[in-house]
């Protein structure tokens, strides 16, 4: 009787395990260049809550409407901003580094705000864009 040394068990072996490993460094490539991709995504999603949150926590706070912006520094993160203008109030809520903002107008009736029906916007409604910088 012959004794076996089970040469081709390992050739078999290694034949599965080599597509294996090819296919988990492809992945690992294609992780590495996804991955700047997420982070900003990550970043934008962090900036677009904190302009809201900003904007929402700006709309419960009592202000003293003045004809240049005031701001006030949001309790988790951003910052909120009003305005009086001519025809009422603009709020604004922006992210902690001043890069996204979402503005609303409002009216105030006995310190508290109250704001417009769908008068939600992402971009300035005000005539130029240094109006638009607090």
């Amino acid at each position: 009787m012959k004794h076996q040394r089970g040469g081709a068990t390992l050739a078999a072996v290694m034949a599965l395990l080599l597509p294996g490993m090819l296919l988990l460094y492809g992945l690992g490539q294609l992780f590495e260049l996804r991955m700047p991709a997420v982070a900003g995504e990550i970043r934008r999603i962090r900036a677009t809550a904190e302009a809201h949150s900003a904007l929402t926590w700006g709309s419960m706070q009592r202000w003293q409407p003045q004809a240049h912006w005031q701001c006030r520094v949001a309790g988790g993160g951003g910052q909120a901003c009003l305005r009086q203008l001519d025809g009422g109030l603009l709020l604004l809520g922006q992210d902690e580094a001043g890069l996204l903002r979402f503005w609303q107008r409002a009216t105030l009736s006995d310190g508290t705000l109250l704001l417009s029906p769908r008068s939600w916007s992402d971009f300035c409604p005000l005539a130029t864009t240094a109006e638009c910088v607090p």
